[in-house]
């Protein structure tokens, strides 16, 4: 009698495959806009792709021409002026498995029982990287700046520190920020009772990111500050609920201040050692870079020696960037 062992587990491993790579397009979208800020960065295109690469690159403008007054027999000015430089970052990944057994494969050898595993396992997958994503937005500050080593993707708290960090002598896509005073946020702490003073803080932060040209288009508040601007900061009359775009159809409720969409995230998330935070952002110049062949895209399963296990992993290859600090700022509770 012939062994059927072998033929069982690859019916199973294209069952998983085949199933992955037919929802993978609607998957990636439901991972991403079940978080409001990856939703937003959807929303304002902050999505882009980049083929392989070792690094993630921009390149910077931060000097200006010079200028010069002349009259008749002035001696012009000539030379290159050091006006751009290249910000770089490196890659980072992140993953999911899908795992299962001989033993489930026995048991689920049959058409309604495969397609009822492989749904189980896929969702758990789905599910943990949907977690993670909404967590990576807001991974903590790295303080040691070693941008090489460390496998945490950058999110927010890299583009724009804690306060605590504004001055460290760390780099930032490969930029030094201390040195450099145009690679730095805006920084403002919340005044005493917020609920009299909250509006004129985001005024003040709004109005200190614009005086570089371009005004924010995405506030970011915690849960606790987001309903206090509802109650206290504006007359009921006066607050804009967006009632339209991609954010409200996902059903996130968003205000507007000054025009801009105002969105919150929970508490935990954002506070930093329980402090309150609240992020201005300007998403033109924030970019959260994939790599489309390696972006939630499902490895060979493999046997786990010694072991009647099989494994397969769903891989992502991302890093979140901001190529213009200066436009971002952070209101903290200090």
């Amino acid at each position: 009698m012939s062994v059927q062992l072998p033929v069982m587990t690859q019916k199973i491993d294209d069952a998983f495959t085949h199933t992955w790579y037919e929802i993978q397009k609607q998957a990636v979208d439901n991972i991403l806009d079940a978080n409001v800020v990856t939703a937003a960065l959807k929303e304002k295109g902050s999505f882009k792709a980049q083929v392989g690469g070792r690094f993630i690159t921009k390149t910077l403008r931060y000097g200006k021409k010079m200028t010069q007054e002349i009259a008749k027999g002035s001696i012009l000015s000539s030379g290159e002026d050091e006006i751009e430089t290249t910000a770089m970052w490196r890659w980072k990944y992140f993953s999911s498995h899908v795992q299962r057994s001989q033993m489930d494969d026995q048991q689920n050898n049959g058409k309604a029982a495969i397609k009822s595993l492989v749904q189980t396992k896929i969702s758990a997958a789905k599910d943990a990287l949907q977690e993670k994503v909404e967590l990576v937005t807001f991974n903590p500050y790295n303080p040691s700046g070693d941008e090489e080593s460390s496998k945490t993707i950058q999110g927010l708290n890299d583009l724009i520190p804690p306060k605590d960090f504004e001055d460290a002598d760390v780099t930032y896509g490969g930029i030094n920020r201390s040195t450099n005073s145009w690679w730095r946020s805006n920084y403002a702490a919340f005044s005493p009772n917020p609920e009299v003073h909250l509006l004129s803080d985001m005024k003040s932060m709004f109005n200190t990111c614009t005086s570089h040209i371009e005004a924010p288009n995405l506030i970011i508040a915690s849960k606790t500050k987001f309903e206090l601007f509802e109650d206290f900061a504006l007359d009921m009359s006066q607050i804009v609920v967006k009632d339209s775009g991609t954010l409200a159809d996902l059903g996130y409720r968003v205000l507007q201040f000054k025009g801009t969409d105002l969105v919150w995230v929970p508490d935990e998330r954002i506070k930093i050692s329980d402090k309150d935070q609240m992020l201005f952002l300007n998403t033109n110049f924030i970019e959260f870079v994939y790599d489309p062949q390696l972006w939630f895209a499902m490895t060979n399963w493999k046997d786990i020696p010694l072991q009647t296990e099989r494994i397969a992993h769903i891989l992502c290859a991302a890093n979140m960037i901001g190529f213009q600090p200066r436009r971002q700022g952070r209101i903290y509770e200090s």
